[in-house]
């Protein structure tokens, strides 16, 4: 600790590059932490998703507003198929068209078809007593400054009441927990409520069955079965199976494999950066050096004094561009538009920390590498001589 403060000047002999340095590594260890933090998200999305779930689409959308509810029905008597639950969504905003919302109507049987979401059955029993209620997780309440008890009312041009209102007026039953999937939270309605109101032509359809499995191994069969079974009808479908839904490698790019590509180029914009830095600092000081090792400096104690000066700013970029990328991923959901598919967003962990820790010490390692092989082989006499 006692030659931190001889670091610290030899650091700021030129701030100006010091400065530099230090905002460059800044950047790279951001975007080290988003990538690798994202890696962390697709992991634990993949591991938190059901292997007996599947979701079916309409394959075609053409001018069609769903897919009429009996197909769910028509599923439930596939061999294998436990349960099949529908829902419709409610595209709004509040007050002013900026302040976009989406809502999810879910029929009544979701209770079982998603028991593993961070709802209690009382919180369930109140969404099947209160047709006009909805569960709304906590970062949505958050963003929103709702309670229970209070009025949640949006207007949605795209979805018309059979009066012709586009006005829609809920009860905020129960703040619940959030899921890893649904980065900006959700808000779970009665689908009844909704479809009850809307006009004839376009009642009891449906934007999203979603299947149960009885048997884990046959998930994927029962969903190409579905697929085949309405191949040839008005609403031809378009299946998958939750675990290949939230696994990334399944999108034809290995998605994990780029993050991790994009960290070592950042990584390797650090060590050039680092590496320049500390070797152009030994030869503007080497007479100095020399001067050190003549009272008494061990060659030991001169490039651990060098190792320090190239840690200090590695070390210090990869805590501010860790924490940086913490507050983005943190900020990203108040700006992307509410939807059910909204992408996970980087989950900056404890691991993505010690992960940038490590990276962070190998640059430093790697950077003062050749100037202290350098020190170790220089002659005095002719460093001193300035030759």
């Amino acid at each position: 600790m006692k030659y931190l403060p001889l670091v610290w000047a030899a650091i700021m002999r030129k701030p100006t590059r010091a400065i530099l340095t230090l905002l460059s590594v800044m950047i790279a260890f951001t975007l080290f932490g988003l990538t690798i933090g994202m890696n962390a998200t697709f992991d634990a999305v993949k591991a938190g998703a059901k292997d007996n779930r599947i979701y079916t689409n309409l394959r075609f959308f053409g001018g069609a507003t769903g897919m009429p509810i009996s197909l769910a029905r028509d599923i439930e008597r596939i061999p294998g198929v436990a349960q099949a639950s529908y829902i419709n969504f409610i595209p709004a905003y509040r007050s002013d068209p900026k302040n976009r919302i989406f809502i999810i109507m879910m029929s009544d049987n979701a209770r079982n078809m998603f028991s593993d979401r961070p709802i209690t059955p009382a919180q369930w029993d109140l969404l099947h007593n209160e047709r006009d209620g909805v569960l709304v997780s906590q970062w949505q309440a958050d963003k929103w400054h709702l309670k229970v008890g209070d009025t949640l009312t949006v207007i949605s041009p795209q979805t018309k009441k059979a009066d012709g209102n586009t006005t829609w007026t809920f009860k905020v039953l129960a703040i619940v927990g959030d899921v890893a999937y649904n980065t900006n939270g959700y808000i779970w309605g009665n689908y009844d409520y909704q479809d009850k109101a809307l006009p004839r032509a376009k009642q009891s359809q449906a934007m999203e069955i979603e299947t149960q499995t009885s048997d884990a191994s046959r998930t994927a069969d029962i969903a190409q079965e579905i697929d085949n079974k309405f191949a040839n009808s008005p609403s031809s479908t378009q299946s998958i199976t939750e675990k290949s839904a939230m696994d990334v490698s399944n999108s034809g790019v290995d998605i994990a494999k780029v993050d991790r590509e994009i960290a070592l180029a950042g990584m390797f914009m650090v060590l050039f950066l680092t590496a320049n830095g500390i070797a152009q600092a030994v030869r503007e000081r080497f007479t100095e050096f020399a001067t050190l090792k003549t009272i008494g400096f061990s060659d030991n104690g001169v490039i651990g004094l060098v190792f320090v000066e190239a840690a200090l700013p590695c070390f210090l970029g990869a805590i501010l561009g860790v924490a940086l990328s913490a507050w983005l991923s943190g900020m990203v959901p108040h700006f992307m538009p509410p939807s059910i598919g909204t992408p996970p967003l980087p989950r900056i962990t404890v691991m993505v920390a010690v992960w940038a820790g490590l990276s962070a010490l190998i640059v430093a390692l790697a950077s003062s590498a050749l100037p202290a092989l350098r020190l170790k082989q220089m002659d005095i006499a002719t460093a001193l001589s300035g030759r």
